[in-house]
């Protein structure tokens, strides 16, 4: 009778250390996801910190491969990019914004996008333009097939 309680209190000090465990790579995880988070924060920072000076736009390509382009947008009010034409993607907005986007028929549509906005198109051809006084910043994730 002793040796299976000390059998059943050895299972409970494994099944406690496996959580002791679980808990420690959780918090590991977080903090990573944090650290990733302040550096990518910092590095968005310099960056806009640098266009602001410069007064020129950033396209920064985070990822381009045989399926998709990752890139991150920041276009200053003002900025004119000529018609051309994507695939299927999809687009994340930091911040908000003011755009007008002019199509091959002649159509011209204005918007004012909010913060947050996360956007799915099958593809199109325009030309944008950054109007208003807030920066464009988007996260633009292409598909190539």
């Amino acid at each position: 009778m002793r040796v299976n309680t000390i059998g059943k209190l050895a299972n409970v000090a494994l099944m406690k250390q496996g959580k002791e465990r679980r808990s420690v790579m959780k918090t590991l995880t977080y903090y990573t996801i944090a650290v990733l988070l302040v550096i990518l924060t910092l590095g968005f920072a310099v960056e806009i910190a640098l266009a602001g000076e410069e007064g020129t736009s950033i396209k920064n390509v985070l990822l381009d491969n045989e399926r998709v382009k990752v890139v991150e947008n920041i276009r200053h009010p003002g900025t004119k990019v000529p018609m051309h034409s994507h695939k299927a993607y999809i687009s994340y907005f930091f911040g908000p914004c003011k755009m007008k986007f002019d199509f091959p028929d002649g159509k011209t549509v204005v918007k004012d996008i909010p913060a947050g906005k996360l956007v799915w198109s099958d593809g199109v051809t325009h030309a944008a333009e950054v109007l208003g006084n807030t920066d464009l910043h988007t996260l633009h994730i292409e598909f190539k097939e």
